[in-house]
């Protein structure tokens, strides 16, 4: 009796279980267990400008990619990066730090020593790390960094892209994609997870020429990174890893236009950020909780099985990925370091605070004037203060008026608590480029004061 009665319950167990498998829409594969350590694809766009994308207002015949890719996932529409240029903002994405804060804030320069990047974190936690196209941070004599080191590299091709057929600075700038490489890494045997960071040459300039579907210029660029995306996303399927591996799509930062790069208004800073995890992150949603790119690593690390570092700067931002709406932050923060930028010799550090509704931007050496032709600042004042709700297009400086002076109080207060906590010390911090490019900077200063 006690037989059969254990039979029979065996039975309704497995039948509860079947059932349950098959009703529920939802339910991830096997592949897809979280328990199972997801394997993660970050793709970095280079200078793509948030209404370049379908899903974010731009024409969906330039994006076709991004914008299916969008309805299998989340989409976030407060997303920004942690600076208007390349390195300092992929720094961040590689160490969950501000710039500042992990040194790396002058364009085209690298870590501090010691500072713990993507590659080794994600290696302690089990991963094998595979960095594809350019490398964003340098290793410069001066700020020699330890961490940033790939079990796998490929970087872009010699071949160049279509629509650099006219040669020059756009088929030096735009080379191909290792795809060979990249498919050979995801299909190793391997009992290990992987994280692998994309890192494309577009659509930055210089523009392509005329191709295939006849977009040209800026369109064409555009067009060909969604392509890229595109391959990538088909290579992941191919190799049967779609279901296990979280994908994030971002950009840098936004596109040289006017008031965008190497400043901090909206178009240099908020970004299109989207990410997909079949079976984890509901397809076709959307969170509007404030994001930036020091949450990245912090999120991985979780997600990874391990706990975000002390030192960084960003919360893992997993329950918004699980559906949770409830904000994770109430500000976030900006900054612009112009030494280092080609070209530029006079300081003029930027600094920003963002909260859910306005933004506060610090120009600190305004008496020189932002020396990086379109991006001159929208005003000649020290501070710029915007109510992004009803000014999306920051058009109407409110700083210095009587009705927001509680308002810009608690923005300066907040901005100058997130500096002494990052080591920032305005023109003095800015000033460390001189050290890091003593080929190019010293004694070519001027610090219009």
């Amino acid at each position: 009796m006690k037989n059969i009665l254990k039979v029979n319950l065996i039975i309704m167990a497995s039948l509860m279980f079947f059932n349950g498998a098959a009703l529920s829409k939802d339910s991830p594969s096997k592949k897809a267990q979280i328990t199972e350590k997801p394997n993660i694809l970050i793709w970095v766009a280079d200078d793509q400008y948030l209404e370049s994308v379908g899903v974010y207002g731009g024409d969906p015949k330039q994006t076709p990619n991004i914008d299916n890719f969008a309805k299998q996932g989340m989409l976030f529409t407060k997303a920004y990066a942690t600076t208007s240029i390349c390195t300092p903002a992929r720094s961040s994405l590689y160490t969950g730090m501000y710039p500042i804060h992990n040194g790396s804030h002058p364009n085209h320069s690298g870590l501090k020593k010691d500072v713990a990047s993507m590659p080794t974190i994600m290696n302690k936690l089990g991963y094998r790390a595979a960095l594809v196209g350019k490398d964003g941070v340098h290793k410069k004599p001066t700020r020699p960094n330890n961490t940033f080191v790939w079990d796998a590299k490929y970087p872009h091709t010699g071949k160049p892209v279509q629509g650099t057929e006219r040669g020059g600075k756009v088929a030096k700038k735009h080379k191909g994609i290792d795809y060979k490489g990249v498919e050979e890494f995801l299909n190793a045997k391997s009992e290990k997870p992987f994280v692998m960071f994309v890192a494309s040459t577009l659509p930055h300039g210089p523009q392509l020429g005329k191709i295939e579907n006849g977009f040209e210029g800026y369109p064409a660029n555009n067009w060909l990174t969604d392509y890229q995306f595109g391959m990538f996303l088909k290579m992941l399927d191919e190799a049967g890893k779609t279901d296990n591996t979280i994908v994030i799509y971002v950009s840098d930062h936004g596109s040289n236009t006017p008031y965008s790069k190497f400043t901090l208004y909206q178009p240099a800073v908020h970004v299109p950020m989207i990410v997909r995890w079949p079976g984890q992150v509901k397809a076709n949603s959307t969170s509007q909780q404030l994001v930036d790119f020091t949450d990245i690593m912090p999120t991985l690390m979780e997600l990874g099985g391990g706990k975000p570092l002390a030192e960084m700067d960003g919360n893992s931002i997993t329950s918004l990925l699980k559906g949770d709406e409830t904000a994770l932050r109430e500000d976030l923060f900006l900054s612009y370091t112009s030494l280092g930028v080609k070209e530029i010799y006079t300081p003029y550090p930027i600094r920003a605070v963002v909260t859910e509704r306005y933004k506060l931007i610090h120009n600190i050496n305004i008496k020189a004037g932002n020396p990086k032709g379109k991006s001159k600042q929208k005003t000649s004042t020290e501070f710029e203060l915007y109510d992004l709700q009803n000014d999306a297009k920051e058009d109407n400086n409110l700083a210095g008026k009587i009705e927001f002076q509680n308002i810009q109080a608690d923005l300066l207060s907040r901005l100058k608590k997130w500096q002494q906590s990052v080591g920032d010390k305005g023109i003095d911090t800015e000033l460390e480029a001189v050290a890091m490019f003593p080929e190019l900077l010293k004694g070519r200063i001027q610090l219009n004061d």
